[in-house]
């Protein structure tokens, strides 16, 4: 596989030879890949373009592309160039100051070589570690975890600020949509994990630790533009949220229509008398129809289901998955009316009977919908529209394509 190492710099000449070096090695020993480095440089007044410029005479595996200073801009740009002019299988982007070794790299290409879509050295699982100050471990917690992680809810890996990840092109960095992010900082890190996971990424974590730069001054500091990424990253997140939330508002709305066609359904059924937990089912499958094509063209649009061979898989997968619903709500009417159904008769006697109907089963009723809403989220963002990954059901997901 052609790997391509992404490496923004800025004023880092003291370190971009050592890495072209230790890349160059490493691409002798690893037979089975081949190494591209690709030096994304934000016009650097150190001369670190001037001296890659010197470098590529020898190498021709190494490239420069020069863009405007901004960590976002760098990488967006360094994406696209690494996949439209290099030809890239695996993108790996890193800094080139030796914090993030690496000398992970191999272990990362075997986890894609197992199937895994992005790899991420992660200082947040038991062997990885950092060389923070206190300064440092507090706007990392609050950036990582409060802002990125809680509020965001972007939870896919649990190291969301590092650099240095493997990402598979084919079928996951294609499908980002990068001309629309619109990120100039630090932000660009979770931003590009909440991206590649709407791609529906399998995604892994290695532990790593983020050692001491090798040479040069850390950008990381008490300064304009560290208030310029704070104020990015929380409106960024933000923004993720709000995105995030939208999709549970969408399948509110289309369940609440699927709970009509239910409704209607069960009543039709009853008045034709037939006993209300069967009923409840029937309903329950028309409702599985309009939520099907409801749920496809609008609440998970991003991945809807338009091949003639796979949507009538896909929907007898998702009848499948919502049989948990359906049989939630048939046996909740069914046990509910049989056990409860003299004492729903005996509290809502008299005006409140017609209302909650005989044994009170349209009260049961409701509430196995409501226990059915749970599974049939749970179920749809696992195996239909894989909007979040599983480890429980990992393997499942993986054989349902």
């Amino acid at each position: 596989m052609r790997v391509v190492n992404l490496l923004s710099t800025y004023n880092e000449r003291e370190n971009i030879g050592p890495m072209i070096e230790y890349l160059d090695d490493l691409d002798k020993k690893l037979k089975k890949h081949e190494f591209v480095n690709l030096v994304v440089d934000s016009h650097s007044p150190d001369g670190t373009g001037d001296l890659v410029r010197k470098m590529m005479k020898t190498r021709k595996n190494l490239h420069l592309l020069e863009t405007p200073r901004g960590l976002g801009i760098s990488l967006i740009q360094g994406y696209k160039y690494a996949m439209k002019k290099l030809k890239a299988d695996i993108v790996i982007p890193n800094d080139v100051d030796f914090q993030w070794h690496p000398k992970y790299i191999p272990q990362m290409l075997e986890k894609i070589e197992e199937g895994y879509d992005v790899v991420v050295p992660s200082r947040h699982v038991p062997g990885g570690k950092d060389n923070f100050d206190a300064f440092r471990k507090l706007t990392h917690f609050v950036s990582n975890t409060l802002v990125n992680h809680y509020w965001a809810g972007i939870r896919e890996v649990k190291d969301l600020a590092g650099n240095f990840k493997a990402i598979r092109v084919k079928g996951i960095l294609e499908k980002v949509n990068l001309n629309k992010l619109d990120v100039r900082g630090y932000v660009i890190q979770p931003t590009m994990i909440y991206e590649l996971s709407k791609t529906g990424a399998k995604f892994c974590e290695i532990p790593a630790v983020y050692g001491e730069r090798r040479a040069g001054k850390t950008k990381v500091g008490v300064n304009i533009q560290f208030i310029k990424d704070v104020i990015e990253t929380v409106l960024n997140a933000t923004k993720i949220r709000i995105e995030r939330s939208q999709q549970v508002i969408k399948f509110a709305i289309v369940g609440f229509i699927g709970f009509i066609v239910n409704t209607v359904g069960l009543e039709l059924f009853v008045f034709l008398g037939i006993r209300p937990s069967i009923s409840g089912m029937m309903g329950a499958e028309l409702a599985i129809i309009s939520n099907f094509i409801l749920n496809n063209f609008w609440t998970f649009a991003a991945k809807k289901i338009v091949s003639l061979r796979k949507a009538p898989i896909k929907f007898l997968q998702f009848n499948l998955t919502s049989i948990g619903a359906v049989l939630i709500q048939g046996t909740t009417i069914e046990l509910g009316t049989l056990l409860f159904g003299g004492l729903m008769n005996s509290l809502f006697s008299g005006f409140l009977t017609p209302f909650w109907g005989n044994n009170g089963y349209r009260f049961f009723y409701i509430m196995g919908i409501g226990f059915g809403l749970i599974w049939n989220y749970f179920a749809y963002t696992t195996f239909i529209w894989k909007t979040r990954q599983s480890k429980l059901f990992g393997w499942l997901q993986k054989r349902l394509g």
